[in-house]
């Protein structure tokens, strides 16, 4: 199997998920009349520009569709690990620039509904950065009055990863692991285990 080929059906959309669905439809809502939501409006109280706010709407619709739902990390299992998705794939999935896309993230960043971790990694003294881990906040769910939804989302998550991991002969761990990660960790147990060898 590729590594960029999803385990579940291809075929079966992502965006078309119950929970991604109903975030979907709760920014439509919150669109009609953002400024009676105090959680979209700017730390002096002031409302925030509409198309603002319809942008990260974009965004976030698309960090919830590409999210898995047990981890919270956005990407999609695979046979060979969890596939990451990029800010840039976020840019291309929402036909927004990636420096809006930053901008959107630094909102939902500042109210606590999106954190990301960039692991790092020394190849001989240098350092490189690695696919950053991104992760939606159950405070972006409860925010948004989609808590209950998450917390389904995440029970019929947990089914079906062991239904991959039976079909697939990889354990859970490993298919919820970065692909990044595993190389890297693949890397260092072979760089030790060549030391060790005499």
């Amino acid at each position: 199997m590729s590594v960029r080929t999803p385990v579940s059906n291809i075929r079966y959309k992502r965006n078309a998920r119950p929970l991604a669905a109903l975030n979907r439809d709760r920014w439509r809502k919150l669109l009609e009349n953002p400024s009676q939501y105090d959680y979209l409006l700017s730390h002096s109280g002031k409302a925030t520009q509409r198309q603002y706010l319809t942008d990260i709407g974009r965004v976030m619709d698309y960090l919830v569709s590409e999210l898995e739902f047990r981890t919270c990390k956005v990407g999609v299992v695979t046979a060979n690990g969890f596939l990451l998705r990029t800010w840039a794939n976020v840019a291309k999935g929402t036909g927004l620039p990636e420096w809006r896309v930053k901008q959107c993230v630094s909102y939902a960043k500042d109210r606590g509904w999106i954190t990301s971790k960039q692991p790092r990694e020394n190849i001989n003294g240098d350092w490189y950065g690695l696919a950053s881990i991104k992760r939606i906040t159950d405070k972006y769910f409860r925010d948004l009055g989609l808590n209950l939804a998450y917390a389904n989302a995440k029970q019929a998550a947990t089914k079906n990863l062991k239904k991959i991991a039976a079909s697939t002969g990889v354990h859970i761990r490993y298919l919820l692991t970065p692909i990044t990660l595993l190389r890297k960790f693949a890397r260092r147990s072979a760089e030790t285990h060549h030391v060790a060898v005499p």
